[in-house]
């Protein structure tokens, strides 16, 4: 069996210049655990993932918030000029900025058996799926693989 039998073929993507907070309201909307980032031709550039959201080292620190929290912050005049200047660059984050640019992807023809591994070596939910220009034609998840169990 291979990834077309079971993959998702009506895919929402977002482009490079699409903000994060965007993003973010798309991901957890829908309940998506991933969203790739194409270009205006729809070729793969990169994947943010649920996790990208999170700022490092901090679990609790969810960015969209914080964000959202920064732009209707009084406080954000009131800092110093390199910090406010840090601020504003977090405020026009883009996908870009975020994303995964080296992600894992597979092709239609890919063993479904291939495509466990991956998830299990990586310890991804969700994985595009691209044709040989590497244009997104698909998305498989874990719950795409479960459902074949149930």
């Amino acid at each position: 069996m291979t990834i077309e039998e079971i993959m998702t073929k009506e895919v929402e993507t977002v482009d490079s210049q699409t903000p994060v907070v965007r993003v973010a309201e798309l991901l957890f909307k829908k309940r998506f655990h991933g969203m790739p980032v194409v270009d205006n031709e729809k070729k793969l550039l990169g994947i943010i993932t649920e996790g990208d959201f999170f700022v490092k080292n901090s679990e609790n620190l969810f960015l969209p918030n914080y964000i959202e929290f920064l732009e209707k912050s009084k406080i954000v005049g009131q800092l110093p000029e390199g910090k406010k200047e840090e601020i504003v660059e977090l405020l026009n984050a883009k996908a870009e900025d975020i994303m995964t640019k080296d992600c894992i992807f597979v092709k239609e023809e890919t063993d479904i058996l291939e495509l466990v591994k991956i998830f299990q070596k990586g310890n991804f939910f969700t994985v595009p799926v691209v044709d040989n220009n590497k244009k997104v034609v698909g998305i498989v998840t874990v719950a795409d693989i479960l459902n074949l169990i149930h």
